[in-house]
Order: C-alpha cells, then structure tokens, then sequence
C-alpha cells in the first residue's frame, strides 16, 4: 500500500462558521493502481487530491491521517512537503493555460522543475530528461525553446502531463485532465496516460465528473458526494452493480446512445450546504429510497459484495 488515508477531515473556515468540504474519508492506494474519484461539481474530489501535496487555501484546515509509504504527510510542514511535491507525489491540473507560466519557455519549465529537486543535475542532462518525456507524450521535443502560448489546449496538456511525470513520481493526481478538450483530443489523453502509467509503473489518483473518462483507466472507483465517500469498489462493480442510490443516479444520468431511449434523466435537488450540512445522510433530500433513519443519523460504512457503501438500505449487512 503506497498511500493510506484515515478519517479525513476536511474543513474550509469561512465567515458564518466553516465548509466541511470532506468528512471521515477512509481511502487507500496500492503501487500501480489506478483509483478514480466522480461526483458532482462541489462534492470534495479536487480538495482531496489538492490535500495529499497540502496546496489547498490557507483558510483549509486538515484532520486525520495522509500516510504516503508509512509516513504521515499531514503532519509534514511547508519545507518537507516540497520535498515530496513532484518528486514523489506530482499533479496534474484542470487548466494548463493557467497553470503553465506564459512567460516562460517551456524548457525553463522542467528546468525549474528538475533543479528543485536534483541541483546537481547538469542542464544538458536535464534538457535530454526533459525531451524524452516530452517526446513520450507526443511532442517534438524541438519544441521546448517555445512558450506556452504557442501550443494548442490538447499540447498544453500533453505538456503538463510531461512536467508531471519527468521525474518518475510513485503517485501521480491527474485533476479532470480532459477539462475543455474537444472528445478527440480527450481520448489521445487518455492513451498516454494510461501508456505512460504503465511504462513507469507508478500509482494514479484521476480525479474527473465524466464517468466515461475514468472507465476507461481506473481499477477502482469512488463516488463522492457533498464531501463523503459513498461508494468505493471495482471500476466492474461501479458500472455494473451500483450499490449506493446517489451512483444508480449518476449512472442513469449519462445520455443514452439507444435510440429508444430518448429521456434524459437528472437527480432532482442541490447539493446540501455544507456550512450548515444536515444531520443525517447527506443525499437522503434527494433520494427516492430515503427513510426516517437517513435525515437523523449518518450512516456507517457496510461492505455488500466486496463493495464498500455509506447508506441504510444496507443496515443488515455487517457495518
């Protein structure tokens, strides 16, 4: 197990009080896994993968325990962390034209990067480690001594991906990868992530709404909602045997290639508000299957078929 999360909180301070932005998370990683987060927007999936290289807003306060190879990071200060940012846990965010420095070229990019971590790397053997990821993720490394501007949405994040991988990370958070991407370009994302995943043997946290996306990489999947994990099981068991009323609605949601099946379905409501979160489950005002137990209590997690789900309808089966 290369990453063991217990009992995370996560908590936004805010003037009327605080967001719990995500509660009591329990969630592991093994070496070479690939684990999926889904939700709705607002649900915790991007505050959870910006936790593990603790670069969330200073209003963020972080409970539990983050242990990447027997250590718990979320104990670790600003100086540790960097140690650990991008030489062992990297990430790849949603927006690579603002994540990308405009004004630098993309060279000095790795170049940054590398020397940050291994200062006595030569520049010329950083540039060759610089080109050849490059060239894995598609793109002429003669293309280095250009900005970023100069590339389109699809290369830049090619580019990003590159940045995040050149100095073989164990771990690496991929943050709705294919964000803005036409489907074409999504699918060429796809095919070097999951290319570049397997050649470097490392684990990978994808975190994404589009459920099509994260079927074609993960092996596990969890599915958050309003900041708890109500879900977490196979990618197989996921798609083909829901257990949890909020992943049967999503999966009713996506539209429906049949042409006989014309009706598009949503999951009626708003999420709840997290300052004020209620007492009980978190989806019982929007659930078709919500009993008096659901407003008043939170329910535990039961395992049901190697499934791992946070809801009442499972109460007899062993919590």
């Amino acid at each position: 197990m290369i990453l063991n999360i217990k009992n995370l909180h996560i908590n936004y301070e805010v003037k009327n009080g605080y967001v719990s932005a995500v509660q009591d998370v329990n969630i592991s990683l093994s070496e070479n896994e690939t684990l999926g987060l889904v939700g709705e927007s607002g649900c915790g999936k991007s505050t959870l993968g910006k936790s593990l290289l603790k670069i969330l807003p200073k209003n963020a306060k972080i409970l539990g325990e983050i242990s990447f190879k027997g250590q718990n990071i979320a104990q670790y200060n600003e100086k540790e962390m960097r140690k650990i940012r991008g030489k062992h846990i990297s990430m790849i965010f949603q927006d690579p034209m603002t994540s990308l420095n405009p004004i630098m070229k993309v060279k000095d990019l790795f170049l940054e990067t590398i020397k940050a971590h291994y200062p006595e790397i030569p520049e010329d053997e950083a540039l060759e480690m610089s080109g050849k990821i490059l060239s894995d993720v598609g793109i002429d490394p003669i293309r280095m001594n250009e900005y970023s501007f100069q590339f389109s949405g699809g290369m830049r994040q090619r580019v990003m991906i590159a940045l995040s991988l050149v100095l073989k990370p164990e771990i690496v958070i991929a943050d709705e990868p294919t964000t803005s991407l036409d489907v074409i370009v999504q699918a060429q994302i796809m095919e070097v992530l999951k290319k570049l995943k397997d050649e470097h043997k490392m684990s990978m946290v994808l975190i994404t709404h589009d459920l099509g996306v994260v079927a074609e990489l993960a092996d596990r999947i969890g599915v958050m909602y309003a900041g708890h994990l109500v879900e977490l099981s196979t990618a197989e068991k996921i798609y083909y045997e829901p257990k949890h009323p909020y992943t049967q609605a999503l999966l009713k949601s996506i539209p429906n290639t049949n042409i006989d099946d014309r009706e598009l379905r949503y999951i009626p409501g708003d999420l709840p508000n997290l300052v004020k979160p209620p007492k009980g489950c978190r989806f019982a005002s929007r659930c078709p299957y919500a009993k008096e137990i659901c407003h008043e209590k939170v329910p535990p997690d039961f395992e049901v078929d190697e499934t791992r789900v946070k809801c009442w309808l499972y109460e007899k089966v062993k919590a």
